[in-house]
């Protein structure tokens, strides 16, 4: 193990040697991991053997997630277990419910307020509930991921209330500002993540004595990463959660860890090599269990978090969130080649590594993150477009960055124009496109039965709560009998999921490569010579030519296929010759 730790303490001497509490800390880390490696369950470490043996495990062509709000998906984590046979026949086989751990109070931001990153909201079970969850998981052949909220905490959280107390090292677990020039100093070069409904970065707090920094809300105090003992805390989350049973770690606002003046204090150096860090230290402890980089960025600045150009181990998983936004421009404009472009240029390299890809997720499209590839007037037209401005979309703005387009909330249903075929045709071409594409496909849940928006009176003062309905199970028990609104829709994802079960060209890390540009027409091969699959979309308004001679059949419908592909039509080519 000496070694391993080496390699840990190698990625974190030049951040933390120069800071006095560094030598007791180093020693508590190094207890912590040996501490967590020596407890490992052999069950646990039999998981880890075999994702050794297949490190982009989270890849394989059966490996699809499912994101969902446990009290909004099943009310308690009992009634989630009830509810593993649904995910089981969707072709679901990686649960990720979003934020479990206590949050604040009130005005919790749907639990990326942590008040206890080692307790379980009460209302929806406890710890050993999460303990059988994983386990049955486990059984079924499925995995459980979780959100670790590394930017911030709750101001109920105890480090929090004791800073308040005037306790001074809890005081220094938190990013805190003396002087009102010194905020505005760093203000000058900050963004603003909600501008309409927690302008600043900077919260005043008479009993610190100045102000502290609220990159989100204000309830949400920013953690002061050049501390190492702030490392230390959160590695331990990470192995604490990881021998109780988690499998996959998102890392929530990953790309706000490291604060530097002068700078917009995002996706710093310095931050990539803490993910780094994190994954050394599970690598000692946990090494099956895998992190998936939040940085809702553009593709430039998301890609050191997944393949650092120093060849450093990181996240293995990070979300294409520009692909996503594409589909999306794809869809409203009708032209493909900026989704092309991108799978073209973001083909990962290591053998451990993984795009997230998805549709839709509890968050907003942020339509930034294609800053630099689309026109910024462009951007605001695609996001006029899904709230209904000249387009199907009913989505609504939510806000944005000063000179940025804002960004778009709903439920993917309502985006793609709520009912009639036209809308299952754009969900059939969004997502057999989605699945196709090289990644680990996510889910989000409600999508699978065109769930609608859902306006919420009670819900906080926070647009995203459209796209958090509770899931429909009177809507959701018909579509599963092949009746009602959502019988279509369950049939189509269904039949996707299965489908793309079986064809071994569209695991994670098969060859892609995406074929010349026609207008509006997308066309993606993945996998060998052997096991070829062509994805072919159409996202434009006239029939094209397929771009391929031979005997060929879609895998999707199991059919033969002629020598054009209509409008809105997508296929998987394999060869039947």
């Amino acid at each position: 193990m000496s070694e391993t730790l080496q390699s840990l303490f190698d990625l974190l001497e030049p951040l933390y040697q120069g800071h006095p509490a560094w030598p007791v800390e180093r020693d508590r880390i190094a207890a912590a991991v040996s501490a967590a490696a020596g407890t490992r369950s052999p069950t646990l470490r039999a998981l880890d053997a075999d994702r050794a043996a297949h490190p982009a495990w989270f890849g394989a062509p059966d490996m699809v997630g499912y994101s969902f709000y446990v009290d909004r998906f099943a009310a308690t984590l009992a009634g989630l277990r009830q509810r593993l046979p649904w995910l089981e026949a969707l072709g679901i086989r990686l649960l990720h419910p979003l934020p479990m751990t206590l949050g604040q109070s009130e005005h919790s931001d749907g639990g990326f307020a942590v008040a206890d990153y080692r307790a379980i909201e009460p209302a929806l079970g406890s710890l050993d509930d999460v303990r059988a969850l994983a386990a049955d998981l486990h059984e079924r052949g499925m995995a459980l991921a979780m959100d670790c909220v590394l930017n911030h905490t709750a101001r109920d959280h105890p480090w929090a209330q004791a800073a308040l107390a005037g306790d001074r090292e809890m005081r220094g677990y938190y990013r805190i500002v003396d002087d009102a020039a010194e905020v505005a100093a760093w203000e000058r070069d900050l963004d603003e993540v909600f501008p309409d409904t927690a302008p600043g970065n900077f919260t005043h707090e008479p009993a610190l004595g100045g102000w502290v920094w609220t990159s989100f809300y204000p309830f949400q105090w920013d953690l002061d990463w050049s501390n190492p003992a702030v490392f230390r805390e959160m590695l331990d989350v990470l192995l604490f959660w990881s021998n109780i049973g988690v499998d996959a770690f998102r890392l929530d606002s990953a790309p706000y860890l490291w604060k530097r003046r002068g700078s917009v204090s995002r996706n710093l150096p310095e931050t990539h090599t803490l993910v780094a860090a994190l994954r050394a230290g599970l690598d000692i402890a946990a090494p099956g269990v895998a992190l998936l980089a939040e940085a809702i960025e553009r593709t430039a600045d998301v890609l050191p978090y997944i393949e650092p150009q120093d060849g450093t181990r990181a996240a293995q998983l990070a979300y294409h969130n520009g692909v996503m936004a594409a589909l999306w421009v794809a869809l409203a404009t009708g032209d493909a080649a900026i989704v092309g472009d991108l799978v073209r240029d973001t083909v990962l390299t290591r053998p451990d590594t993984a795009w997230l890809t998805y549709l839709r997720c509890h968050d907003d499209i942020i339509w930034s993150a294609l800053n630099g590839r689309v026109s910024a007037e462009a951007l605001d037209r695609i996001s006029d477009f899904y709230t209904g401005v000249g387009g199907f979309g009913d989505g609504r703005r939510f806000q944005a960055r000063p000179g940025a387009a804002a960004s778009t909330v709903g439920m993917l249903a309502s985006l793609v124009g709520t009912k009639g075929p036209e809308a299952l045709g754009r969900y059939r071409l969004l997502l057999a496109t989605m699945l196709a594409l090289p990644g680990m496909p996510m889910l989000y849940m409600g999508d699978e039965i065109g769930l609608p928006n859902h306006v919420d009176p009670a819900a906080p003062d926070d647009a995203r709560w459209l796209h958090r309905p509770p899931m429909d199970w009177s809507r959701a028990d018909s579509a599963a009998a092949g009746k009602g609104a959502g019988a279509e829709w369950l049939a189509l994802t269904k039949r996707l999921l299965a489908v793309r079960a079986t064809l071994p060209a569209f695991d994670a890390k098969a060859a892609t490569n995406v074929q010349a540009d026609v207008p509006g027409l997308l066309v993606v091969s993945r996998g060998g010579d052997s096991d070829t699959v062509v994805l072919v979309a159409n996202f434009g308004d006239v029939p094209q030519a397929l771009p391929f001679a031979g005997r060929w059949k879609d895998a999707i419908e199991d059919r033969p296929i002629g020598r054009v592909i209509a409008p809105g039509a997508v296929l998987w080519a394999i060869r039947c010759d």
